[in-house]
């Protein structure tokens, strides 16, 4: 009568343009496959099989969205420091004039 498991149905379609978006998201956008895969609802196996039609190879783009990501954060983190050394570099002027003014007679 009634089975414990049930059919499955035909595997969802979609369109050219949700799999190009798919593709881009990974490819333009530095997005990690399996971060765009959940987002969007589909099965990793899927979006691999898209990226590989449209001629991307998902282990080199997935290390060159990486290490993009890695460079940007160090960028900013370069930044940051800088701008606090230089802060300091003010602050060790100001006490060195200070020193030096209240130590002349």
């Amino acid at each position: 009568m009634g089975s414990t498991s049930q059919k499955r149905g035909a595997p969802p379609r979609y369109d050219e343009a949700f799999k190009a978006g798919a593709v881009s998201m990974v490819t333009e956008q530095g997005r990690p496959s399996r971060e765009v895969a959940n987002e969007l609802g589909i099965c990793i196996d899927t979006l691999r099989n898209w990226l590989k039609a449209a001629g991307v190879q998902l282990g080199q783009t997935d290390r060159q969205n990486r290490d993009n990501r890695r460079l940007r954060e160090l960028k900013a983190e370069n930044r940051t420091l800088r701008k606090q050394l230089a802060h300091k570099d003010e602050v060790i002027d100001i006490l060195k004039k200070s020193v030096g003014i209240s130590s002349n007679p």
